[in-house]
């Protein structure tokens, strides 16, 4: 009858378990919003360069603009050109 746990045993038991279950949460908690913050300023420090162009990416990007719009240009030539021809406008 001695490896039968008492109610009392049972009941501080449980009220261990609790306690401990409560501390971990808190130390989650605790964790989990010290992670957070650290992600926000991490974030913040690596979106900063990005607000603005070098002038390297700057004069790429305008030339890349440029080729694009010849390059829509010639396809609506092309296109009018097309349809000239199919139709005999």
């Amino acid at each position: 009858m001695s490896d039968i746990p008492t109610r009392k045993a049972y009941r501080e038991a449980q009220a261990k378990a609790e306690s401990a279950a409560a501390e971990r949460d808190v130390k989650r908690r605790e964790t989990e919003r010290d992670y957070a913050a650290a992600q926000r300023t991490a974030k913040k420090r690596k979106a900063e360069p990005n607000t603005r162009f070098d002038a390297v990416t700057y004069t790429k990007v305008n030339s890349l603009k440029k080729k694009l719009n010849w390059a829509i240009g010639i396809v609506v030539v092309l296109l009018i050109i097309v349809a000239v021809v199919l139709f005999k406008l």
